[in-house]
């Protein structure tokens, strides 16, 4: 079977989850603790929120963990609804948002607040035009995803905020759970961003929400008042550390093979970086129509023929490689971010990898070729536990 469902979670990387346990065992402390156990924890806490501020370019205290993205937008759009509310009473979104926010808006509705529901063309993207005409002085909020969840439509943030600066008491919240590092966004121009850590190779139950001013959203929750007073509650901070390793890890394993390529003069179109991107996000091993069937909604225009080109360029530079699967026609392909093993089963097909150190084959190999070993891929074929059972 092949696991082809990543838009609904990954696979968290090893060095997340490496790093996951190593902090519960060695920074248990409380962040907020005043003893020698909390201040320690709680400069590892500052130092995840610092590495996540500085990939999404945007200020330190711009960056709050939340338990997911879920909470993120709960947050964002009650808090802002409450900080607003003496200054209009209508409020936008887009008719194919996640249920997290498009239930936040029914229950602002159900406050009293008027909601109007933006249309989408037959492509998932927002009508621009429509939304200039639901805009008036008494709107005070605005939610569109950046990437939607279902279509794959990349929504026109950009153009939005360009609309909305005649209008500036919306506050502009982006669920960017499908989109971070995907897809190219300027956090100055909105007023709120979401994101999710195991949407990007990190654990379940830990997100981010970033607020452009800690100011205009005010916190949901009472309690002990961490996170500047917005999300009371222990932190939990192996898990934010864990968020900040999938986050840095996913950049980059992407921007390396770019810088690569740029060194040799190729150029880097944006379906060439989304194709490297899925190679890299992705814990299978796709083949060539599958990535273009995942793509072709956010690039329509894209051929079949286009994410081969740009396969051939990847594995020229040997940052991919091609698997065959006996008895199956199909080729697939794997990310040569690290040295590892594949295991193919030789009745089911499956392909696994096996993260395994080959030093010794290395050496051999360049004391009697000559060469200098860059990377090592190993193929292994054999017959997998599940098929094994099935034989007995």
């Amino acid at each position: 079977m092949i696991y082809l469902d990543n838009c609904a979670t990954t696979k968290p990387y090893k060095e997340v989850l490496d790093t996951f346990v190593e902090v519960n065992n060695s920074y248990f402390g409380n962040a907020a603790s005043i003893n020698k156990f909390g201040k320690t924890t709680n400069k590892l806490l500052s130092a995840a929120r610092g590495q996540v501020a500085s990939i999404l370019q945007v200020a330190e205290d711009s960056i709050f963990f939340t338990s997911c993205a879920t909470e993120s937008n709960n947050i964002a759009l009650l808090g802002s609804v409450e900080h607003k509310k003496d200054f209009g009473n209508r409020i936008i979104v887009s008719k194919i948002e996640h249920p997290s926010v498009l239930e936040s808006f029914r229950e602002l509705e159900r406050r009293g607040f008027i909601l109007d529901y933006l249309n989408v063309d037959e492509d998932g993207v927002v009508d621009l035009n429509h939304l200039k005409t639901l805009l008036t002085k008494e709107t005070i909020l605005l939610s569109v995803m950046q990437v939607n969840n279902v279509f794959g439509a990349i929504q026109p943030i950009e153009e939005i905020s360009e609309i909305l600066k005649d209008y500036p008491k919306v506050h502009f919240h982006v669920d960017g759970v499908q989109g971070v590092l995907k897809d190219k966004i300027d956090l100055s121009k909105v007023d709120s961003y979401a994101i999710s850590a195991h949407k990007f190779h990190g654990i379940k139950g830990v997100g981010v929400l970033y607020l452009k001013s800690r100011r205009t959203v005010h916190n949901i929750t009472f309690g002990g008042g961490q996170e500047d007073g917005l999300r009371s509650g222990t932190v939990n901070v192996a898990a934010a550390a864990s968020l900040a390793k999938a986050l840095r890890l996913s950049q980059e394993k992407v921007e390396d093979v770019l810088q690569h390529l740029r060194e040799k003069s190729v150029r880097i179109t944006e379906t060439r970086r989304a194709v490297l991107s899925y190679l890299v996000k992705s814990q299978e091993h796709p083949s060539a129509d599958a990535i273009y069937q995942d793509l072709k909604p956010a690039f329509p225009n894209m051929s079949l023929a286009t994410v081969y080109n740009n396969l051939k360029v990847l594995i020229e530079e040997g940052f991919v490689s091609e698997i065959k699967v006996r008895n199956d026609t199909t080729t697939y392909f794997d990310f040569m971010g690290h040295d590892h093993l594949n295991l193919i089963c030789e009745s089911c097909g499956k392909i696994d990898d096996i993260d395994i150190e080959v030093p010794d084959v290395r050496a051999e190999a360049r004391e009697k070729s000559g060469y200098v070993i860059t990377k090592c891929q190993t193929t292994v074929y054999g017959i997998c536990p599940e098929c094994q059972k099935k034989q007995l």
